[in-house]
């Protein structure tokens, strides 16, 4: 259940007070900070949801134990932000990491409750055109032997995307056009070409692209779209317990 909590601050002077007292107790530590992460699925969790007292260590010093006071005021600064509606989704489609982390300022005086979170983004995209004579060459037997029992379409053009991420990628079996399936052939010159001109396609974030096969003038181009994840933060809430 929800408590009302007073809409001007979320802090009573015995809050400060304590909050104070955890300050001392931090800089015996040699801490200027004071660090607590806690990590959000805010797509499926609610921020009511956090439970303070399921962290048992500060985050930037996993020897320094959270004093057993500072447990109701933090439960409190989150039922606060949650009363307000401070919490706002972030609005990216492709959110892979959020976290909520209260910081206590042990020089400012100050606590802080910060919103992070990673998103995938689009990066740079890039072309290689294959227009040597070699390489029209190998297409023109490619129409005699790889290409002779695939259905070519009108627009005289084949497309074969690809796509990968997290370490492993993989292209795709049919052509985009008529689902015919790729000759062997001609998907191991695909997966060699492409660690050639982009080695490490598949690690990390990953990339995603598309071969095409231009009949018209016996070329293949490739075109290549890197991901990026992007780090993104809102500051929620932050108080002063100086006084």
């Amino acid at each position: 259940m929800k408590k009302d909590i007073n809409s001007t601050q979320a802090l009573t002077p015995e809050d400060k007070q304590y909050l104070r007292k955890v300050s001392n107790y931090l800089n015996s530590l040699g801490m200027q900070h004071g660090s607590i992460e806690i990590d959000f699925e805010g797509e499926s969790e609610d921020i009511s949801d956090i439970k303070i007292e399921d962290i048992g260590q500060f985050t930037n010093n996993y020897s320094a134990e959270i004093p057993s006071g500072l447990v109701p005021i933090l439960q409190k600064i989150i039922n606060y932000i949650d009363v307000n509606n401070l919490y706002k989704r972030p609005g990216y489609e492709d959110i892979n990491y959020e976290r909520i982390e209260f910081d206590i300022d042990t020089k400012t005086k100050e606590i802080s409750v910060n919103h992070w979170w990673t998103y995938y983004d689009r990066g740079n995209s890039n072309s290689v055109e294959f227009d040597s004579q070699e390489d029209l060459e190998k297409f023109d037997n490619w129409r005699n032997d790889e290409f002779a029992t695939i259905d070519i379409p009108e627009s005289e053009k084949l497309t074969l995307k690809y796509n990968g991420s997290g370490d492993s990628g993989y292209i795709e079996s049919s052509f985009e056009e008529n689902g015919d399936a790729v000759p062997a052939g001609i998907e191991d010159w695909c997966y060699r070409v492409l660690e050639q001109n982009f080695g490490g396609w598949e690690i990390n974030e990953g990339s995603d692209g598309e071969f095409i096969f231009d009949f018209n003038n016996s070329m293949v181009t490739l075109n290549h779209t890197m991901n990026t994840e992007e780090n993104a933060s809102d500051t929620l809430y932050e108080e002063s317990f100086a006084n």
